[in-house]
């Protein structure tokens, strides 16, 4: 009897552990549901909710009590602020295959949900929700960065390009006016003059062009100086009312003391092209406004901004998100050349600051460009006297690797009476250097030569002869002479296409001069 006892009260015993066991392993089962960081959904055969956590209270918004027992549909349904959201349980095929859900909650937030679900037994399913916003909009960021790095680079080979085909088109440019000045200075005859006069304005424009080009590439040679934005502004008026034209007006409203540092001659452009597309979008006429103040940024930054707003057409988001691209335009075939406001956009980013377009469509364009506001004393803009040059008395040595500009550059300086040595690249130009010592009274140098640039030739015949002083010409400087210390922009160099009398300024100033541009090796 007690041998049965004993076996009956070991039954228990082992019936009383398992029982605890299966109860412990059901409240870990529960807190670990509980705790799931995602929402965990169970329905039974007849898509009613057995079993909903607390993830999932705060992702759908509704509290347990109130959803046990209910449709799940119904719920789903109630705790999306969309009517027509998309429900997940009409891909019933799917299982492993996460489904993406977007909820807008009541409280206006949105989320997005990745729901994956599995059979269970007794025809029950379980859901689980797992929030993805924060990925998505990580992903999104992503791809965002990846396109604007992708049209970073292909606007970088665009520039690159844009450089190389300036650089060559300005050495055609030199030939082109250099030429056509010596025709109209010899020929004397009133016949041609127009003629060659034509010649001589459609080099400029060639040359502006070529500006434009450079400006969108950042490789313009640029001379910044301080200056009053608002007082230049107001000074160009009359001529920005010109270019307007008779049927739109020009209005101006400035603040003083709007000082930035910038190229004069970049920003005097800036404003013409600008116009002059307000110009083009008004057909019929209307008002363009040019507004410049002061502003502060909330890092307590200060800066100038520049608005050209006009009443034209206006443009859509997806042109105003070109507008800046070199070589997009709105302009019919032949009325433009889509460099006008990519060369805008370079200037200010070469000046350190930045742009932007507001346009709708019918409701006209406003250009927005921003200048970090320049706190030192505006730059005395100088003035250059009148060159008295006297023919002959000079050897000048020309290195210049493009044949037909070599050939111009040497008969305009023959005419102004110096004798010339020339030389195809910078180490033939040492040879001569070598073979004339003593003769030579000036270096003209083109910056960018195989073999040997500009800079690199005149730190080389430096060390021989010290006291020859050097000018550099370039259709573009690039970084080449950032090694040149000392240099000046307005006497050392001399930017393609250039005349015969800006070719005799710096000629004899640097003659005159008793200083030479230092460079090192």
């Amino acid at each position: 009897m007690a041998a049965a006892w004993s076996l009956v009260t070991l039954g228990f015993s082992i019936v009383d552990r398992a029982f605890i066991a299966v109860l412990r392993k059901e409240r870990e089962l529960a807190e670990t549901i509980n705790r799931a960081p995602d929402s965990i959904l169970v329905i039974d055969s007849a898509e009613l909710l057995q079993v909903m956590n607390p993830a999932a209270e705060g992702v759908l918004g509704l509290r347990e009590s109130a959803c046990i027992g209910r449709p799940i549909g119904e719920i789903l349904t109630q705790a999306s602020a969309r009517a027509d959201a998309r429900n997940p349980l009409a891909f019933r095929d799917s299982g492993e295959q996460p489904c993406a859900w977007s909820v807008t909650r009541h409280d206006g937030s949105a989320i997005e949900l990745e729901i994956t679900w599995r059979t269970m037994d007794e025809g029950r399913r379980q859901f689980v929700l797992r929030d993805v916003s924060e990925r998505l909009r990580a992903e999104h960021v992503r791809r965002d960065m990846e396109l604007q790095l992708a049209h970073a680079q292909r606007l970088e080979a665009v520039g690159q390009l844009a450089g190389g085909i300036a650089h060559d088109f300005n050495n055609i440019l030199t030939i082109v006016g250099a030429s056509a000045e010596v025709l109209r200075a010899e020929l004397q005859d009133d016949r041609l003059t127009p003629l060659l006069d034509d010649v001589i304005a459609a080099q400029e424009r060639g040359a502006t062009l070529t500006r434009q080009l450079l400006a969108f590439a950042r490789r313009e040679v640029v001379h910044p100086r301080v200056f009053d934005l608002s007082e230049h502004v107001v000074s160009l008026e009359r001529l920005l009312q010109r270019v307007a034209g008779e049927q739109s007006r020009v209005v101006c409203s400035v603040e003083p003391d709007c000082r930035i540092r910038a190229d004069l001659g970049q920003v005097e452009q800036a404003l013409v092209n600008l116009v002059t597309n307000a110009r083009d979008a008004m057909p019929n006429g209307g008002t363009c406004t040019l507004t410049v103040v002061r502003m502060q940024n909330d890092d307590g930054a200060t800066w100038v901004r520049l608005r050209v707003s006009d009443e034209g057409v206006g443009m859509d988001a997806a042109t105003s998100a070109r507008a800046f691209e070199p070589f997009f335009t709105t302009k019919p075939r032949g009325r433009g050349t889509g460099l006008g406001l990519a060369a805008v956009h370079g200037m200010v980013m070469q000046s350190g600051g930045r742009a932007d377009i507001v346009s709708q469509p019918g409701r006209g364009s406003t250009i927005v460009l921003e200048f970090p506001f320049a706190s030192a004393e505006p730059t005395a803009r100088p003035t250059l006297p009148p060159v008295e040059h006297v023919p002959g008395g000079g050897t000048i040595l020309v290195a210049e690797d493009d044949a037909g500009t070599r050939a111009t550059v040497a008969r305009m300086l023959q005419r102004l009476g110096y004798q010339v040595l020339l030389a195809p690249d910078g180490l033939q130009a040492l040879q001569l250097a070598e073979e004339n010592l003593g003769r030579i009274d000036l270096l003209l140098t083109d910056v960018m030569m195989p073999g040997l640039s500009g800079p690199q030739l005149a730190a080389r015949l430096h060390r021989q002869s010290p006291e020859i002083p050097v000018v550099f010409m370039s259709g573009y400087p690039e970084d080449a002479l950032a090694e040149v210390q000392g240099l000046h922009f307005e006497t050392d160099f001399v930017a393609k296409p250039f005349t015969s009398a800006l070719l005799a300024r710096r000629v004899s100033e640097k003659l005159g001069a008793s200083s030479s541009v230092i460079v090192e090796s």
